[in-house]
Formats: structure tokens, sequence, C-alpha cells
């Protein structure tokens, strides 16, 4: 299939053209700005707050499915700019859906929106996809109305619709405002002796499900090809992983052994844990988590240590 993937520069973004690649699916990327040649993907700039540019894409592109994943993905975001998140988040999500019902009713579109979307839940419950939704951020908030308005689309329109709401995702790539790539940074700046061997951390008694983003691009994957439209769909582990133990992990990698400082800044205004029922997805298109936290972490140490040392080779 040849698969349009709007947020393809991003973290997620970069991880998912790679695995349709691999997959024998024909990626196209929007973005705010053109992909690197060097990714070999045809691409469309283009804003998704503005209509036009997703028209052209679709048009231009011809896709026979979609992967929105575009937007803005850091929750904290929410609180400084909640006019911004909810008019890329709301607003963008509202103007694919729109160009697809006009101009390709029959494409297969994957709506990607966050767990965030379900807000706390009790200790110990796993939340399946028909829960009570109450979100706590503006992030959240936003993204639920996305949602929300997918499957709308997908009832009243005919059109094959589905969304993913995925918990907390890592890997090799990921930017420094997301916790365990801030972690890997400090860490990998302070073996390489740019930096004392001080860490700034937030709340480490902070318990997440946390998936490696390469799993998590499978399941996107998976969904546009196999995905029932009008459903639903989480994508976790299962499994709570608390933020010290990670560090900790970390550290051993990186063989640093800094001291910790806590930073009142990087709490979140709301951080509670989130367990996620993945019966659905498992059911429908086979996907599984398969890549082990160690992993995980070893590969996002050994990303952030090639790159500090890439920085220090063109300073020089």
């Amino acid at each position: 299939m040849r698969i349009l993937v709007t947020g393809a520069r991003g973290f997620a973004g970069r991880h998912l053209l790679s695995d349709l690649s691999a997959a024998g699916h024909t990626p196209l990327g929007f973005d705010l700005q053109p992909l690197p040649q060097t990714l070999q993907v045809e691409s469309f700039p283009g804003d998704l707050r503005n209509p036009e540019d997703i028209a052209k894409a679709v048009r231009d592109g011809r896709p026979d499915a979609c992967i929105h994943l575009g937007g803005i993905a850091f929750v904290p975001m929410g609180w400084t700019h909640p006019d911004l998140v909810l008019s890329v988040n709301l607003g963008g999500t509202i103007n694919i859906l729109e160009t697809l019902r006009q101009q390709a009713p029959a494409t297969r579109l994957l709506v990607v929106t966050s767990a965030e979307v379900y807000g706390h839940a009790e200790q110990g419950s796993a939340i399946d996809e028909d829960a009570e939704m109450h979100p706590s951020t503006i992030y959240a908030v936003a993204k639920l109305a996305a949602d929300l308005t997918a499957l709308l689309y997908a009832r009243k329109h005919g059109m094959p619709v589905m969304t993913a709401r995925p918990g907390n995702h890592m890997g090799p790539g990921q930017a420094t405002p997301f916790v365990t790539a801030s972690f890997a940074q400090q860490l990998a700046e302070m073996r390489a002796g740019r930096q004392p061997a001080v860490l700034r951390v937030g709340n480490l008694d902070s318990e997440r499900d946390f998936t490696d983003v390469r799993d998590t691009v499978r399941a996107y994957r998976l969904l546009i090809e196999r995905g029932v439209p009008g459903r639903a769909y989480n994508i976790a582990t299962s499994a709570r992983v608390r933020i010290g133990g990670m560090l900790n992990q970390l550290c051993a990698r990186s063989g640093v052994n800094p001291r910790i400082e806590v930073d009142p800044a990087r709490f979140r205004p709301t951080d509670r844990p989130t367990l996620l029922d993945t019966g659905r997805i498992r059911a429908d298109t086979g996907w599984t988590p398969e890549i082990p936290l160690s992993r995980t972490l070893a590969d996002i140490m050994e990303d952030w240590n090639a790159r500090v040392l890439r920085d220090q080779q063109t300073s020089q």
C-alpha cells in the first residue's frame, strides 16, 4: 500500500517510515519541513492547520491509507500553549478527516491519539477501550476530542477510520524533553566530560507503562493492515515501570555515577499511572510487544553516546 504518514519527521514517524518500507509498503511523508533525501521517501511539506496542504498531499500522493501521527506530543505543552495544542492536535485531525471525506473516502485512516485520554485509573486496574474517560490535561482533552471525532466520522460517513491510544513509548532518536532521553543525554555529556556529574531529575517514584517505539510503530502498521474500522485500540506493554529504576539501568549502561538533584520544574502537574488492557489489538492483529526494556534502554544510551561524540567531532 501507499501509506501517507503525517508527522513523518518526528520520533515515531521516522521509525514508522522504516517499518513500513521493511514490510513492503510505500511510505509517503507529510511534515512541516521536507524529509531528508537520504530517507528516499516521497515528501509533502505542509501544516496540519492548513487544509490546502493536506489536500495537495492526498491528491498528489494518492495514498491507499494514512497514519496520522502529526501533532504536538509533549504533554506539558498543553499547560503552556493550550491554544496551539488544541489547534494542531484537534484542528489538524479534523482537517485530515474532512480532506479524506471529500477527496478519498475509501482511504484507510489510523488516527493516533494517546492513552492520556483515560485520565486517572485506580491502582491495579487495566483500562480497556470502552472505559470512561476523564482527561486530566489540556493535551489529553485535545487528543480525546480528536479520537472521538475520528470514530464519529467512521460511524456517520462509513469511512474506514480507526484510532490508536498508545501509552508512553521510547527508544533511540527521541528528543530530550522526554524522560529517558533527558537522562541519557545528561549521562552521555557527563561521560564525555562536557558537564558535571550532577543529574537533574523530576519525580523518580512515578510509574508509567513504556513500550519500545519500534514495537509501537509495528502496532500502527498492523492496525492499518488488519484493524477493524470504527474501533479504538490500546497499545502498551500492560506493565508499569518505575522512572527511578530506568535511571539506575541507564547509569549502569553509561558507567557514570552522578549526584541526583530533584528539580520541581520537571514534575508534571498531573502524573498518575495508567495500565492499559491490550486484548483488542492482540485479538484483531496478533500484535504483541517484543523488545525488552533492557534492550530499549541500552539502545537509547548508545544513541546518545553516539550523538554526543558526533557533536564533539564537529565542534573541534
